[in-house]
């Protein structure tokens, strides 16, 4: 079983085989990417992904990656062909158009925040113009090189820090869409700071109160994945971890918001602060892009993968090689191939991490996870078992990069959705749950024995709470498997 957890970009021309397919390839979660998806067409989706769960068929999570704001060119009734050094006119109004190479942007603060040599990057990049004067309806840029553009080409402003909402209308309908289908994990795109966060999740906290969630037995809060993409969000990088459930290195936009040799460092950087809160990040963008269209991978991105776990991120992400690729299932075998060859080779050291908690109780329970990691690569133990109502000891078991499998045992099927993003974590739902301890722990154990996943002469160590009185103590108990 792979501890780095392996996410996938879908669609609705999924069909059930498909679904089945990429599961039993290596697929820990879905992704539904809301720029391009509809509510209509998405739903059956995802009924037929937790009809399939439920049967124990696929056992997937649902990542909602939504739209956000973002700034477009307009229509166009046919591509226009910019030649290098040409110089054209972007306006913000379209009735003042009038060349065939006038190109309208959609942000209404375009000519108040743009100044002379300021770039555009237009159409993920491929075309780059530079601001040559700014009149009072339009800017008069010139091309860095020769592109075709069509319509609603998607326009990053490099550097330049953006008037723009946090939410949509289009947002906020997806999020409902989210509560109403029991949807795990939302993506946030372009997080610049603290606030955007805040707004997000004070939408969603109003929201729960009047929609009905999808079977939920016990109240969930939405679990927030900020996705980094501009020099914006690395400015505030640490609010922003500090107030997410977890972070996505986007590369896509990251590396065209900022200067493309200075990736490699943002990315690094990225995954120090993760760490230093104990936050889950996700490599995406490119992982295996070739394989696209070819059945073949080059030896870069297969080097991008195996240096992705070694650096231990807790997922990584397949995009349009599994969306609309031509070989999904090839794709994800390799993916999980490589992530285990990885993971041979790699010894989590189970750095220290702040939980921003100061109580005692907090506190000595991380203290306790930290040992029990340790005394199970002492021991060489078959794996670790612990036990949750609300996921948070598993998230603190995963922050602590743990070299064992990891079993989080739950009566609540939504934590163990919740737990799926979490690195060596495999959530498991107790059969029956027992008023002691240490009977709690033995289902736990003949669990894992019926469905082979320990053996006779194993050594398991086990992270639990024993009550005492009114109060409850964790404790750590190794056994060996009869």
């Amino acid at each position: 079983m792979n501890k780095t957890k392996i996410i996938a970009t879908i669609t609705d021309a999924y069909t059930k085989e498909k679904l089945i397919a990429i599961a039993q390839a290596g697929v820990n979660i879905v992704r539904l990417n809301f720029s391009h998806a509809k509510h209509p067409t998405t739903k059956p989706l995802i009924d037929l992904i937790h009809q399939l769960n439920k049967q124990g068929t696929t056992n997937l999570g649902i990542l909602l990656d939504t739209k956000w704001p973002e700034v477009r060119t307009g229509e166009r009734d046919q591509p226009y062909l910019y030649q290098r050094d040409e110089q054209f006119r972007i306006f913000t109004d379209q009735t003042k158009m009038t060349e065939h190479s006038d190109m309208f942007c959609d942000y209404a603060y375009l000519l108040e925040d743009m100044k002379v040599w300021d770039t555009i990057a237009i159409e993920s990049g491929l075309m780059n113009v530079v601001v040559q004067e700014v009149h009072s309806d339009f800017l008069l840029v010139k091309s860095e090189n020769t592109c075709e553009i069509g319509s609603r080409r998607h326009m990053n402003f490099p550097g330049i820090s953006l008037r723009l909402p946090g939410l949509t209308e289009k947002d906020k309908a997806d999020l409902i869409f989210w509560l109403e289908n029991g949807i795990d994990y939302v993506a946030a795109s372009f997080i610049r700071n603290q606030h955007n966060l805040e707004e997000i999740r004070t939408f969603l906290t109003e929201s729960i109160q009047t929609v009905k969630t999808f079977e939920a037995t016990t109240p969930t809060f939405p679990q927030i994945i900020a996705k980094i993409e501009n020099q914006e969000g690395i400015s505030n990088l640490e609010e922003i971890v500090k107030s997410a459930d977890g972070i996505m290195i986007a590369r896509g936009d990251l590396g065209i918001e900022t200067p493309i040799n200075q990736l490699p460092y943002y990315q690094k950087y990225i995954l120090d602060v993760c760490f230093k809160y104990g936050r889950t990040c996700i490599m995406a963008t490119e992982l295996l892009k070739s394989m696209t269209n070819s059945p073949f991978p080059t030896r870069a991105e297969v080097s991008d993968v195996y240096n992705s776990v070694i650096a231990r991120v807790d997922a990584v992400m397949l995009s349009d090689e599994t969306a609309i690729g031509k070989f999904p299932i090839e794709t994800v075998k390799l993916m999980k191939e490589t992530v285990e060859e990885a993971e041979k080779h790699t010894i989590n050291k189970h750095k220290d991490f702040d939980i921003q908690r100061e109580d005692e109780a907090s506190l000595g329970k991380k203290l306790l996870v930290k040992h029990a990691l340790f005394l199970a690569d002492e021991l060489k133990a078959k794996c670790v078992i612990v036990f949750t109502h609300t996921g948070s000891l598993a998230k603190m078991v995963a922050g602590f990069k743990p070299n064992q499998n990891v079993f989080a045992f739950t009566p609540y099927p939504e934590i163990i959705n919740l737990m799926r993003i979490l690195f060596g974590i495999q959530g498991m739902k107790m059969k029956q749950r027992a008023d002691h301890t240490t009977e709690n722990q033995e289902i736990a154990l003949q669990m894992l024995l019926e469905q082979g996943l320990v053996s006779s002469g194993d050594k398991i160590v086990i992270i639990a709470d024993k009550k005492r009185g009114e109060k409850t103590d964790p404790l750590i108990r190794v056994t060996i498997v009869e």
